[in-house]
């Protein structure tokens, strides 16, 4: 057994949670449930500690693998010295039970699954004990695992041999009841199911094979009882190999979700996911009973505060092994803006106002807070006045204010804007004329790319032009580029891939259609066969680093591909 590289990652999922597995067949995450529980296939984050799921044969060697359509029903092909056989991996939908499903084809040669079980990360006894000889009950989890095979158990290791020629099925699940039948109806209504969720969003133009990819990545990490999308589904994968940056983003970030829900509305929708987004900031606001929204929530739009770090040995050792984020408390002014910019889309596109009580809320806690400090897009523990949390703040006021029927509300949103405008120039800009990271600095920071896609400042405007200016020359690595951090030095890190996103949406924007595209080709050089984001790349070794899939990369990949869809249709003919 060895930790997979990132990019050898697939996910299945039940939009409930999921699973992630490597090219070759093995398991090494998933979280029975929800996406936030505790794993009981952990191998990911510690290999001699952890759970995991592998199928062997003599002479196996894997040989392309590939969805069904756009569902999550995943196929796996692998070569032996006798021939070939296909592995599918799926959870399903619409079935009376939940859990992994796996079958293998007829092989010409004898296979052998390995299972081993370890509840809480690999730190506890998984519960394991024999039902009959084709199902093992797994008491931590309420789960049983059925097997067309004879199952063995030893310890915390399930074994089952699968003779040459002989097709096989296993699902761990939470019934103790399934059978051949029961097993084939539910890939057949799973597909079904996965063709209803793609019928959600439809994209036609350049990239449009990649964009699937990531709308697939997009509706894979949806929580469907709240509709909350995940940042990632992984926990303590690094951003840099060896290093304590390790985090886990099992939670919903309302800038994440924000900027995700922004680039669907520029898709062809039915307003599912656009109005689910809202549903569930609303919800959470009401539920915790908040006069503001918090920079994240659980999945079930509880406040999470139950940060704890786990006696693990990591991602190829890089420690802390965290679950739960302790950036639970931080203010991020951003992520209220991002709020409201992504509803100044959905009510565009719909010509609806949902959920205006949660809107009107957001914007004046704004008003009220923006003078602070606050932790930044990069969730910084130094408070600082970041200018894109400004910046955002701003124009979040200014869209608003022309949906707010009271007329003296809308002055009252527009004079803060004029008053954090007014804040910006007189405090955030350098002396070489850019937007400054946070007031005082003389760095500037990706961020600012964004201004002009939320249309903050124009793209040809001689602070945009300075500040891309000084990111060519400062952050650029190859064609994509790095982040600025206070606390750490980004340029031990990879390239930030949501970040080079908007720095192609702003020359999109900016009519420079060629830069524009070189940047997102070279994105393309970063995702896996499958089409998934990892937070970062690390060009010189062409390793992924960071959380996977992280859906705040795919997003930002949509929305620039979006940018310079409609730049390019806006060519003379």
């Amino acid at each position: 057994m060895k930790q997979p590289q990132i990019a050898s990652l697939a996910v299945i999922s039940d939009r409930h949670t999921c699973a992630l597995l490597d090219r070759d067949g093995t398991i090494s995450w998933y979280c029975p449930g929800a996406f936030d529980q505790p794993a009981l296939l952990s191998s990911l984050i510690d290999i001699d500690k952890g759970g995991f799921w592998d199928i062997e044969a003599d002479g196996k060697k894997f040989e392309e693998r590939h969805f069904e359509g756009r569902s999550s029903v995943l196929y796996t092909t692998f070569s032996t010295d006798q021939g070939a056989f296909t592995l599918t991996d799926f959870m399903p939908l619409q079935a009376a039970f939940k859990g992994i499903c796996r079958m293998t084809s007829p092989a010409q040669v004898r296979l052998t699954s390995h299972i081993c079980l370890r509840a809480d990360y690999g730190l506890a006894d998984a519960g394991l004990s024999v039902f009959s000889n084709h199902i093992i009950e797994i008491k931590s989890s309420k789960q049983w695992l059925h097997c067309s095979h004879k199952l063995i158990l030893e310890g915390d290791n399930i074994t089952c041999e699968i003779p040459a020629g002989e097709e096989s099925w296993f699902a761990l699940i939470d019934s103790d009841q399934i059978d051949r039948e029961t097993f084939d109806e539910a890939l057949k209504t799973t597909l079904e199911k996965w063709e209803e969720i793609e019928a959600y969003v439809k994209y036609e133009g350049p990239f449009e094979k990649e964009v699937y990819s990531s709308l697939r990545a997009l509706q894979q990490l949806v929580f469907e009882p709240t509709g909350g999308i995940i940042a990632a589904p992984t926990i303590a994968l690094p951003e840099v190999i060896g290093g304590s940056r390790n985090y886990d983003y099992r939670y919903v970030w309302m800038r994440d979700a924000a900027l995700i829900t922004s680039s669907l509305v520029g898709l062809e929708t039915n307003g599912e996911m656009e109005r689910k987004f809202m549903s569930f900031v609303a919800g959470a606001k009401k539920k915790n009973r908040q006069s503001h929204v918090q920079c994240f929530y659980g999945i079930d739009q509880t406040i999470r505060m139950d940060a704890r770090e786990l006696p693990l040995s990591g991602y190829q050792g890089s420690v802390p092994v965290m679950a739960g984020n302790t950036a639970a408390g931080q203010f991020q002014l951003d992520a209220e803006s991002s709020i409201l910019l992504a509803c100044n889309a959905i009510y565009q596109k719909y010509d609806c106002k949902i959920e205006w009580d949660t809107v009107e809320t957001i914007a004046d806690y704004i008003c009220r807070n923006w003078e602070r400090k606050d932790n930044g897009i990069w969730e910084e523990e130094q408070q600082q006045h970041y200018t894109s949390s400004k910046a955002f703040a701003a124009r979040a006021l200014e869209v608003m204010a022309a949906y707010q029927p009271d007329q003296q509300l809308a002055d009252r949103w527009l004079h803060n804007a004029r008053l954090i405008r007014e804040f910006i120039n007189k405090h955030c800009i350098t002396s070489y004329g850019a937007y400054a990271v946070y007031a005082g600095s003389e760095d500037v920071d990706i961020t600012c790319a964004l201004f002009a896609p939320f249309e903050f400042d124009a793209p040809d405007s001689s602070l945009m032009q300075n500040t891309i200016a000084e990111i060519e020359a400062r952050y650029r690595d190859g064609d994509l580029y790095r982040r600025h951090l206070l606390e750490f030095d980004s340029a031990k890190e990879g390239v930030f891939l949501a970040a080079s996103c908007w720095v192609a949406h702003y020359y999109a924007l900016a009519g420079n259609l060629g830069k524009s595209k070189t940047i997102l080709d070279a994105m393309l050089g970063c995702a896996n066969d499958l089409g998934y984001f990892s937070e970062e790349m690390d060009l010189k070794t062409g390793k992924m680093l960071g959380n996977f899939p992280q859906t705040f990369v795919h997003s930002s990949f949509i929305c620039a591909v979006n940018g310079y869809k409609a730049a390019f249709a806006e060519l003379p003919a």
